[in-house]
């Protein structure tokens, strides 16, 4: 169902026609909501009346709004699952702050270099210092540059991006398991362990990166997706353009709606005009346009000598020093392995699983296998795969296996460049990153084995 106005395209969805909600049962906005008539049997049956869903295209709001508010103790103070609830975010941030002393290579290298440009020469000079080539994409320098504005160490700024965005992303994880959940306890599960995932952690309270910005975004597109908003999808995905190069693993799901006529191709021109209007600042401060325009694929180019640095993919069975022939074989089964990607999303959502599962399991699988079938990925790459996979653990009952594989093979391949470790050798990693791969393949297309967490 579409908006009869082309502005609302940013706006909540709406619905028309005689079965179109009204009032209070419009949106997703929960503080707008009344609560339920005491009489009432479900929340369900007071905001999205069964006789409202199409039997052929069941409305989401049919299941995700029978979900009631968190009770709370008579006098209006929280219960204790709300206690809890803030204890573990008020834990989650105390464990950020006792890991801001510790200073990884990259933040020595690259991130505290950049940061003393913007110091010594200002917010916006610095940029006619700095060859595009050789920094992040341009929304990550801007971060970097207000973060001089802090009053606080060198160090603790930087940082201070990924724990930011470590939130900002918690509150769409939120959003995501909130609209999916019947329950708000399976839903602050999920958030809870986003937000002490070791990867998520070790990645910017440890190590200072910022692969949790651009991941945030991710997750904004799939929200905005899942309420059939494509212009603030697009958005979203553009703005993980100008934050980093790895946001080019969003781009099979992207195709695969776009070829299965699920997304709108005169959408397309969203991307492109966040990237240029988020670039424009940069030129303006002493950038040229191609650089800038060249950024992402110029930055990939640097110092690029090997086929893995550290990823658990399938380069490390395979000898370790530059081949041409095993980089094209990686790229050809990329490009194969997005094909089919595509090919498959045209089929639509099985009947073993709602829409809202099937764009969970499809997204995961589209910031999946990219990083394992590329040449020169990191061992950070998979963080986008780390995240989906707790959305794909809490959305589908045995989704917890995938997760956990994954998991487990991002975690221990941080170890050698962290901790100057290797407790499990990277090609054992690279089969539990090809398990988890399988396992999303076989939830998508066994029915028997993967049912609804909900119907538990």
């Amino acid at each position: 169902m579409k908006s009869s106005a082309a502005w609302r395209w940013l706006g909540p969805r709406r619905e028309t026609g005689p079965g179109a909600a009204s009032g209070a049962q419009r949106g997703r906005i929960w503080d707008d909501m009344q609560p339920c008539p005491p009489l009432a049997s479900t929340c369900g049956a007071h905001y999205a009346p069964a006789a409202t869903a199409s039997p052929a295209q069941p409305s989401w709001r049919a299941t995700t709004l029978a979900e009631a508010r968190p009770s709370r103790r008579e006098g209006g103070r929280p219960s204790g699952e709300f206690f809890w609830i803030y204890a573990g975010l008020a834990a989650s941030l105390i464990l950020r702050l006792s890991l801001l002393n510790h200073r990884s290579g990259d933040f020595q290298a690259f991130l505290s270099k950049w940061y003393d440009l913007f110091a010594a020469h200002g917010r916006w000079g610095a940029f006619r210092v700095m060859a595009p080539r050789s920094v992040y994409p341009p929304l990550y320098m801007y971060l970097l540059s207000l973060s001089t504005l802090l009053p606080i160490p060198k160090l603790y700024a930087v940082k201070a991006i990924s724990i930011f965005s470590d939130f900002a992303a918690a509150w769409f994880v939120w959003r995501i398991l909130r609209r999916e959940c019947r329950t708000e306890r399976r839903a602050w599960a999920g958030l809870t362990a986003f937000l002490f995932l070791p990867t998520v952690v070790m990645n910017g309270a440890l190590w200072g990166q910022c692969d949790v910005v651009y991941t945030g975004c991710f997750l904004a597109s799939l929200f905005y997706l899942l309420e059939e908003r494509p212009g603030a999808a697009l958005v979203a995905f553009g703005l993980a353009c100008c934050l980093k190069p790895q946001a080019v693993f969003w781009c099979p799901l992207l195709a695969g709606l776009l070829f299965s006529g699920r997304l709108s191709w005169k959408w397309l021109w969203i991307p492109p005009a966040v990237y240029v209007g988020c670039g424009l600042p940069a030129v303006a401060a002493g950038w040229s346009f191609s650089g800038m325009m060249t950024q992402m694929i110029s930055y990939g180019k640097v110092a690029m000598a090997g086929l893995a640095f550290g990823a658990p993919n399938w380069y490390q069975w395979v000898p370790q020093k530059q081949s041409d022939v095993f980089w094209t074989i990686g790229v050809a089964l990329t490009l194969m392995a997005t094909a089919l990607f595509v090919l498959w999303m045209r089929e639509g959502p099985p009947e073993h699983l709602t829409r809202g599962q099937w764009l969970v399991s499809m997204a995961t699988l589209s910031v999946l296998f990219p990083p394992f079938l590329l040449p020169w990925m990191h061992e950070r790459y998979f963080f986008a795969a780390d995240v989906l996979s707790v959305l794909y653990a809490v959305c589908l009952r045995r989704g917890g296996w995938a997760a956990l594989l994954v998991q487990f093979a991002s975690a221990f391949s941080y170890a050698p460049y962290l901790f100057q470790r290797e407790p499990v050798p990277r090609w054992l990693l690279a089969l539990c990153v090809l398990g988890a791969i399988g396992l999303v393949l076989r939830g998508l297309a066994a029915p028997w084995e993967w049912r609804s967490a909900d119907e538990r």
